[in-house]
């Protein structure tokens, strides 16, 4: 779990036989197929607020964000955007099955009572993970020194996620970048016109205006704005649109710095 930096000891999936189930903490994803004959949610849920408190400790130490010690908003943030991720993965990987799904950004909750379907049609699954996250690792890494052919670029970073806007932001300053931001498409469409990036990083998933919506009506006012697609889903009717848009690069979640920076720096050459 790259995210997280911790281990899956062993992973259990049964049948879901329980009638209710209440969790302290739980993100939830609503998804649908694409020919609207199925539904339903992805839970990510935690029976005690300790080990949800626990998870985001350790994404927010991986992904160099300050130390998160309550579930306030900067957790439930992180915790969305892990749910985000490992839910466009999933979803990545059944659409190589021929099974078409979107969804809808993931929400948390506390203290959520898992409503109990009467209809036989619906079946639950759920997956156990038994995770290490108690230990200590002593890492050296040795890094390639490089010319920095961001420094001073106008990158337009675009995602719902606070945590995913912050954390980019803070790599991209480092790297001497001039940063905006904006949390959806509506908001990237007015953030362009007055900051007139080098560089739009766009997510696809978001409310109000999804990301390739966006794109279309910038390039409608701006035909030769660049994009790079930070997505935490890769399917094969999003790939296909953003390359039929013209996006220099397609980048999934989680993802790595340097890979980024690397389409970052294509896109701009």
């Amino acid at each position: 779990m790259e995210m997280t930096h911790t281990e899956v000891v062993s992973v259990k999936i049964k049948k879901e036989e329980r009638p209710k189930e209440i969790y302290a903490i739980a993100s939830i994803t609503p998804y649908e197929d694409m020919d609207k004959k199925v539904n339903g949610n992805f839970i990510l849920g935690f029976n005690e607020k300790a080990m949800a408190i626990l998870v985001t400790q350790s994404i927010a130490h991986t992904m160099g964000m300050p130390p998160v010690n309550d579930l306030g908003d900067d957790a439930f943030d992180i915790l969305n955007e892990f749910m985000n991720t490992i839910v466009g993965n999933a979803i990545s990987e059944w659409d190589e099955f021929g099974f078409r799904v979107k969804f809808r950004p993931p929400t948390s909750v506390e203290y959520y009572d898992v409503p109990a379907h009467l209809s036989n049609e619906v079946e639950k699954y759920v997956i156990i993970l038994q995770l290490d996250i108690n230990y200590i690792a002593f890492r050296v890494t040795f890094s390639e020194v490089s010319v920095n052919k961001l420094r001073d670029k106008r990158i337009l970073v675009v995602d719902d996620s606070r945590m995913v806007r912050g954390i980019l932001e803070r790599a991209l300053k480092q790297r001497e970048v001039q940063v905006e931001l904006a949390e959806n498409g509506q908001d990237a469409i007015e953030k362009f016109k007055t900051f007139r990036p080098d560089l739009t990083v766009m997510d696809i998933n978001m409310p109000v205006m999804g990301g390739l919506d966006a794109i279309i009506q910038i390039r409608s006012f701006a035909p030769t704005a660049k994009f790079v697609i930070l997505s935490s889903s890769s399917r094969k009717d999003e790939v296909v649109t953003a390359q039929t848009l013209d996006v220099s690069s397609y980048v999934t979640k989680p993802f790595k710095a340097e890979e980024l920076f690397d389409a970052l720096i294509k896109a701009l050459a």
